[in-house]
């Protein structure tokens, strides 16, 4: 008699586990997805845009970033800075870095400005340092074409993306996975 009392709320608790169960849950502790949104060089002076997207369901605050791109062998730009960042949940940012480059740097966009080679490979590279989950680092890899119509403007196609995890330093797993 007491089993039969307490069948019909076994079926309700299980309904109500599933739907715990399937309820969201927040992406947290990825690291930003980093790109060069425009790059130009205008006489002596190479300027970078990077467009910095939080890829967390929550906001993200930065205290620290290392970016570096980097051409064959070559570095092509570098940044290293303190500076605070705030990115809500699934926002971006961008931050601008003005350079001097060197010969070389100078060389490989011309001849890519001049089609004596059709896209460069770059490798973007770096760590943020955050307040809520400690340093996350991030590695991307793409292209850079010329604008077309605009000397000395260059933009980006990202072909590879891959992050590192925070419990294994060295190992990278390919975010496509």
């Amino acid at each position: 008699m007491e089993f039969l009392k307490y069948r019909s709320i076994i079926p309700v608790l299980l309904s109500l586990l599933i739907c715990i169960s399937c309820g969201p849950s927040i992406i947290r502790g990825k690291p930003p997805f980093i790109s060069i949104a425009g790059l130009s060089l205008e006489g002596q002076q190479l300027s970078a845009d990077f467009n910095i997207h939080n890829q967390n369901g929550e906001p993200m605050d930065i205290d620290g970033i290392e970016i570096q791109v980097q051409v064959e062998e070559a570095v092509l730009t570098r940044y290293n800075s303190d500076f605070k960042l705030s990115i809500s949940a699934n926002g971006t940012e961008e931050i601008l870095v003005e350079q001097l480059p060197d010969e070389f740097t100078q060389q490989l966009l011309t001849s890519l400005q001049s089609g004596e080679v059709s896209s460069l490979p770059f490798s973007l590279e770096g760590k943020v340092s955050t307040l809520l989950d400690g340093t996350l680092q991030f590695r991307n890899k793409g292209h850079l074409y010329p604008v077309p119509g605009r000397p000395g403007q260059f933009r980006s196609a990202t072909t590879h993306s891959s992050r590192v995890h925070s419990e294994d330093p060295f190992r990278v797993i390919d975010d496509k996975q």
